[in-house]
């Protein structure tokens, strides 16, 4: 009788600890408190997620609870115990029309005892106004783009599209971890096919966002000749 009830306790025992053993989620500090900040402003902060657990912990999926906050990146999603993660916050301020600025991403993981972990950005905001001939940096990020001419540096120096950086496609894989990710970018060569090869293969990659101008170069020339067209032998050398 005692061996039964010696093996009952042991199976309660055992099945305790299995139940103890699980993943748990922590972060160095849930409320960020960025004091005063203008209109129009961007707030960035990177929360480090911890777990603290005895399984593996899996981030399933960040929530921000308004449009006016982004998750750019999260660097892994799935953390052994001991092992953190950065999650980077962006709050844009622009057109929020309000003083006191509280707002909430909700992160899901697997752990059982806090399934919904609460992250809070809140401050306050002083409202100014903008000028008809200012443009807030808020607006600038949203229309910035980069501009990326593939041709060789001889054409590149020939002619090129005003604003374009020059990476020739021969190059371009030693620049990704350069360029920046989640940027719009538009690629042209002389006619438009390598651009295409290299906006698919930066597209599959799953973080940057890239278009190929149909027809490149030539076809805009074709269309609108010298317009916007920048030759580099036309700046002199100070000197």
């Amino acid at each position: 009788m005692k061996k039964i009830v010696i093996v009952f306790l042991l199976s309660i025992l055992g099945a305790g600890l299995i139940v103890a053993a699980a993943p748990k989620i922590e972060v160095d500090n849930a409320t960020l408190d960025f004091g005063e900040v203008r209109e129009g402003d961007l707030v960035t902060h990177t929360f480090i997620l911890s777990n603290a657990g005895d399984e593996t912990l899996v981030i399933e999926k960040v929530n921000p609870w308004c449009g006016c906050t982004t998750i750019p990146s999260l660097s892994k999603t799935e953390l052994a115990p001991g092992e953190t993660a950065q999650l980077e916050a962006v709050l844009d301020t622009a057109g929020l029309g309000i003083t006191t600025i509280n707002k909430s991403i909700t992160v899901y993981s697997n752990d059982p005892e806090t399934p919904e972990l609460l992250l809070r950005m809140k401050g306050t905001m002083k409202q100014i106004e903008i000028q008809a001939y200012q443009i807030s940096i808020a607006d600038f990020y949203y229309y910035f783009y980069l501009l990326i001419d593939l041709r060789n540096p001889e054409d590149y120096a020939a002619g090129h599209l005003m604003g374009a950086i020059n990476i020739p496609y021969a190059q371009l894989e030693e620049w990704t971890d350069r360029l920046p990710t989640r940027v719009f970018m538009i690629l042209y060569d002389e006619d438009g096919s390598l651009s295409d090869q290299a906006a698919q293969t930066l597209e599959e990659a799953g973080s940057y966002e890239a278009k190929s101008l149909f027809g490149g170069f030539d076809e805009w020339t074709r269309r609108y000749k010298d317009k916007f067209v920048f030759v580099s032998s036309e700046v002199e050398d100070p000197k």
